[in-house]
């Protein structure tokens, strides 16, 4: 038998023992290491069912709050805060409950809901919506400082013009007539100047003493 017959022959046993010594080790190492991967495809598959179905209910709240059948999207709001809160649709339900609350009036019943939907509104952009929706709230209900605080934590560009709105309504509501003639400045230079909003915040701004000329050069 050659020399290299021999190496061989000592690596193949060496091999051989090794598997007898440590066989079942690798073995059990696989089998859980298959586990651990359907596990996790198991896992990926409630979810997806999990965040399927809350949507389907959100669609249902959606129809009947089109439908004005208020008892029945009350309870699915319900249901979604207590089944789906690792999801976004109590938020988003929360959003809609409370617009339609603060075209009603009904303020209090706004920052209500969206107390309710917030701690399932992970994603900033929906987050700052609700924080906006209720500075617009506590304005209405003459908490102007509350309103202020909420504001603080909006931080987007693109809320830029809603909040510095919302900020001049809440400081001309407290007889700050500059600070609030300030806020409506910045809103108005961040809007399009094809915005149906600007008629609006030009009048606002006119009220507390500006104009828009002066917004522009700001």
């Amino acid at each position: 038998m050659s020399n290299d017959q021999i190496d061989e022959y000592e690596q193949g046993e060496r091999v051989r023992k090794w598997l007898r010594d440590n066989g079942a080790s690798v073995l059990g190492g696989i089998a859980l290491g298959l586990a651990a991967i359907a596990g996790f495809q198991f896992h990926q598959v409630r979810a997806d069912a999990h965040r399927t179905e809350a949507s389907k209910q959100f669609e249902r709240f959606v129809e009947a709050e089109d439908a004005g059948n208020a008892d029945s999207a009350s309870a699915i709001v319900t249901a979604l805060g207590r089944e789906y809160a690792d999801t976004p649709y109590p938020a988003l339900a929360a959003l809609r409950v409370a617009a339609s609350r603060l075209e009603a009036g009904q303020a209090d019943e706004a920052l209500k809901a969206i107390e309710a939907g917030l701690p399932s509104a992970r994603e900033d952009g929906l987050r700052q919506m609700l924080l906006l929706r209720a500075a617009r709230a506590e304005v209405i209900l003459g908490r102007n400082d509350a309103a202020i605080a909420r504001l603080s934590g909006v931080t987007i560009d693109a809320y830029k013009v809603l909040r510095h709105e919302i900020e001049g309504d809440a400081l001309a509501a407290q007889g700050k007539r500059d600070d609030a003639r300030a806020a409506y400045e910045k809103a108005l230079t961040a809007l399009d100047s094809a915005s149906p909003l600007r008629g609006l915040l030009e009048l606002k701004l006119a009220d507390a003493g500006g104009t828009a000329q002066r917004a522009a050069e700001a």
